[in-house]
């Protein structure tokens, strides 16, 4: 507290400061008290663990809705179904997001449809970087207006036609006012990862993301880098007017074909 560590929104920055204490402990400059019997982090899996999905609340859905609601699902009762339904049906099953992160459950006309998340965004992209770099951002700069779409799940009951686009273009409205009052920071950019084995981003195409290039494979783990991962398709969407017209603006557009009259 003294130190004044504080997130843009004003909330202590706790997790830092103890990361910090177990790097110094870690270079015995400091020893740590140990932790009490049965200690279990805030963000540790077992607090944040799926529950089995409750029988009778996935129903076939064939008509596109009339409305659709985004219930946020953050340290409430609905966060451990949206859990659930992501490990039982995500091919990427449920993990603990680190750093910043919303997730709702997503329903239309009352039923459920699905889930979706957004996190910070990912710490190096070199076409992303150089995206960024070219509507004038600064690297660090950038990534506090970057947010990733890290899940989204439609459930395999729901089977309408063009759906999956037009959730994407009412969560990312939702999800601007939503982190703007969580984290005090309005994001201008959203990124997402497509696997190119698994899908062809179709939705997001649909829904006007734009993709800029493809991921080499890396995963940060601690300070170093590994390739673990198959290379994904790299997707970027503008959350406003004057980041979309900028976005479109640094594409680089299709030569064009001329037809020779013979």
């Amino acid at each position: 507290m003294r130190l004044g560590w504080r997130q843009p929104n004003g909330w202590q920055k706790d997790r830092a400061c103890r990361d910090v204490l177990r790097q110094l402990e870690g270079l015995k400059l400091i020893k740590l008290p140990p932790l009490p019997s049965g200690w279990i982090g805030r963000n540790s899996q077992a607090r944040n663990r799926a529950i089995a999905v409750p029988k009778g609340i996935v129903k076939p859905v064939g008509v596109m809705p009339a409305t659709l609601e985004f219930e946020l699902a953050k340290g409430n009762a609905a966060e451990p179904l949206w859990n659930a339904l992501v490990e039982k049906y995500h091919y990427l099953g449920h993990t603990v997001q680190v750093g910043r992160c919303l997730k709702y459950l997503i329903r239309g006309d009352g039923q459920l449809l699905g889930a979706i998340s957004f996190t910070s965004p990912a710490w190096k992209l070199s076409d992303r970087d150089e995206l960024l770099r070219k509507l004038g951002f600064k690297d660090r700069e950038a990534r506090d207006f970057v947010i990733n779409n890290s899940r989204f799940l439609i459930l395999p009951e729901v089977r309408v036609p063009h759906l999956a686009s037009r959730i994407l273009s009412a969560a990312t409205r939702r999800v601007c006012v939503d982190w703007a009052q969580y984290y005090s920071i309005t994001p201008l950019v959203a990124e997402t990862f497509v696997e190119p084995t698994r899908f062809i981003g179709t939705c997001y195409r649909a829904a006007n993301w734009i993709e800029i290039g493809r991921t080499c494979g890396y995963a940060k783990a601690g300070a170093s880098h590994h390739n673990s991962q198959k290379p994904k398709m790299l997707f970027v969407y503008g959350l406003t007017r004057q980041s979309r017209r900028q976005l479109s603006a640094t594409m680089t557009p299709p030569p064009v074909v001329r037809s020779v009259s013979k």
